[in-house]
């Protein structure tokens, strides 16, 4: 449910200015931070607007069109920081009777960002900012005669994410409606942080499918020349370079071997560039201090030895195999601060994938494909364990626990407990249909989808709905997830849960009646308009919530029957008085009794919450 809706449907919004009366031409109120009846329509509207996508291109012009629209100014500016991009910092300007916003000078807004970050963490307007950044507006405007009048600063999560202005002009003078600017950055800076984490959750997705790509290339041969060409190859699929070299380290500590793309060819004799750039330059350092290095100008940095002319930046990064060595991995860019920190955490992933790959070449062939199958679901195996909660939450007036088992392959079993607001957490079990990487690969974009969507605060039903439409346009009907998501509202001990084709959990009453939870819909990712629903129950203590997947029901046993809905419940009967860990433990300990060691197993997740 959105909350702005709630709050405005019942008064008017207050918030907190720095500038409690800034300018105000019109003889509108300027500054006394009240939204009033007839400005809370148009905000909630503004509200929508802003939260109906995800998409941070879309969003950009959505958000300068809104503020502009609703303040009755002349165009509007959004300055966006963006840390460890490509491109963090956006600096974009709409002005009226134009089809698309105008990009500011970056360099412009990572001044103004600076200079931001240097004030208060408040969500105030203010009127003055830097010479530089007026100049930047009045170049781009041209003849119009623009001005930025008021800016107010972008803050989320205690951090300045960037600012909106407002611009005035000699057809367009003052900003009206003033009482609208704090509230429509306010919402804004939810809006875009929220963008911005889909934005990061899917490039994260993303990066692990191109990860485990490139590490099932980099297993998939025996022979050293192959890998090293593999490693070279990959590595230019997960971040572009202009030439980049591996060299392979003795066990005596010195270079062996170097393997090059992009470099010229190398002199018969004396020492060849490259020799040099492993002895002296930054890759002898590297090898030698086993740290990962990146310099925005390498003509700056004493300990670069050149191989190229073209080159102004360098990545370099350990190959590691367990504690040792095995080489150095060297990227290079023609251009100035051509790496970000980002690209040093990816590559540094790929490069355990790299030494993976060097140990086993060096060793027997038939104990290098053994390896190779186990560190393929290592990936997996990393990637599932990533997705599960280090502990359980402690809250007062309930008892909870979870557990994960998996088999000997890596399946797409899932479950979180997630902090959505105090008095609020999110509890979530799920299950992949399939198993292996795609699997678990699969649970990431779900994972990914459904954190965006609870950070909008929409009704379960409507986050149901929106994750299996993200789920169906990335996915085939192979490839399903069965889940139950609900929310656990601890203060007034009433659970809302939302059944996508999960088994149906089940609630055991203090009385000992027992209900199942089954209210919901369809599986995600099959079809992309299923319908949702939710239901909210009441919870008194002495009742019990188990939440499982089907891994548990489908165990089959020495009979060959399986330990079927019937069972499960009278465990849960037997053992309601018992602590949510306890209660996790009798089924884990009844499954192990009951399995035949012989059948094949799924994996076996499950989630208990007493309420006390």
């Amino acid at each position: 449910m959105n909350t702005l809706t709630q709050t405005t449907s019942k008064e008017p919004v207050r918030v907190n200015r720095e500038n409690p009366k800034p300018d105000s031409p019109n003889g509108q109120d300027g500054g006394s931070g009240r939204v009033s009846h007839s400005e809370a329509e148009p905000l909630a509207g503004a509200a929508r607007a802003m939260h109906a996508t995800l998409r941070l291109g879309e969003l950009y012009e959505i958000v300068v069109r809104t503020v502009a629209t609703l303040t009755e100014s002349e165009g509007a500016i959004l300055l966006l920081h963006r840390p460890r991009t490509h491109h963090p910092v956006i600096f974009k300007m709409w002005l009226r009777d134009t089809d698309a916003p105008v990009d500011l000078p970056s360099s412009v807004g990572r001044t103004f960002i600076h200079w931001l970050e240097g004030r208060p963490l408040s969500t105030g307007s203010f009127s003055n900012t830097l010479p530089a950044v007026e100049e930047a507006i009045a170049q781009a405007v041209g003849d119009r005669g623009a001005t930025a009048e008021r800016w107010v600063p972008l803050v989320h999560r205690a951090r300045t994410m960037g600012a909106i202005g407002v611009l005035t002009s000699a057809t367009h003078s003052g900003v009206r409606n003033q009482t609208l600017l704090v509230p429509l950055a306010e919402q804004a800076a939810v809006a875009l942080d929220n963008a911005l984490l889909y934005r990061q959750t899917e490039r994260q997705s993303l990066e692990n499918q191109m990860l485990v790509e490139a590490g099932r290339m980099l297993l998939s041969t025996l022979d050293l020349d192959e890998v090293l060409d593999a490693i070279l190859d990959s590595l230019q699929k997960v971040v572009p370079y202009n030439a980049g070299g591996i060299f392979l380290v003795g066990r005596d500590g010195r270079v062996e071997r170097i393997v090059d793309r992009g470099y010229a060819p190398e002199k018969e004799t004396g020492a060849s560039p490259l020799e040099n750039k492993a002895r002296r330059g930054l890759v002898g350092w590297v090898a030698a201090n086993g740290k990962p290095l990146i310099v925005d100008d390498v003509r700056q940095d004493a300990r670069y030895a050149k191989a190229r002319e073209l080159t102004r930046s360098e990545m370099v990064v350990p190959i590691f195999a367990g504690d040792r060595l095995m080489g150095v991995l060297n990227i290079e860019r023609d251009l100035v601060s051509g790496f970000f920190e980002a690209d040093m955490d990816l590559v540094s992933a790929f490069a355990q994938h790299a030494g993976v790959a060097l140990e086993r070449a060096r060793i027997h062939a038939a104990v290098l494909e053994q390896r190779r199958i186990k560190g393929e679901l290592e990936v997996a195996r990393q990637i599932q364990t990533t997705f599960l909660p280090g502990a359980s939450p402690k809250i007062a007036g309930f008892d909870i626990a979870g557990v994960n088992i998996p088999s000997a392959e890596v399946g797409g079993d899932y479950y979180d407990f997630i902090d959505i607001i105090d008095g609020q957490i999110g509890i979530a079990i799920a299950d992949v249909a399939g198993k292996g990487i795609p699997a678990s690969l699969i649970m990431a974009s779900f994972r990914a989808s459904l954190i965006a969507e609870i950070r909008n605060n929409y009704a379960l039903r409507s986050i149901m709905q929106k994750v299996n439409r993200l789920l169906c346009e990335r996915n085939d009907q192979a490839r399903f997830v069965t889940a139950i998501y609900g929310v656990l509202d601890t203060k007034n001990r009433i659970f809302t849960f939302s059944n996508a084709g999960h088994p149906p959990g089940i609630l055991r009453r203090a009385d000992g009646t027992i209900l199942f939870l089954k209210e919901g819909g369809t599986a995600l990712g099959l079809f992309e308009n299923s319908i949702f629903e939710e239901r909210a129950i009441g919870l008194s203590p002495g009742d019990v919530i188990l939440l499982y997947t089907d891994g548990v029901t489908e165990m089959v046993g020495k009979d060959g029957s399986m330990y079927d809905m019937t069972r499960l419940t009278d465990l849960v009967r037997a053992n309601s008085s018992q602590s949510a860990e306890q209660i996790v433990s009798a089924v884990r300990t009844s499954l192990q009794e009951f399995a035949d060691p012989n059948a094949p197993v799924d994996d076996v997740t499950m989630l208990v919450v007493c309420v006390r």
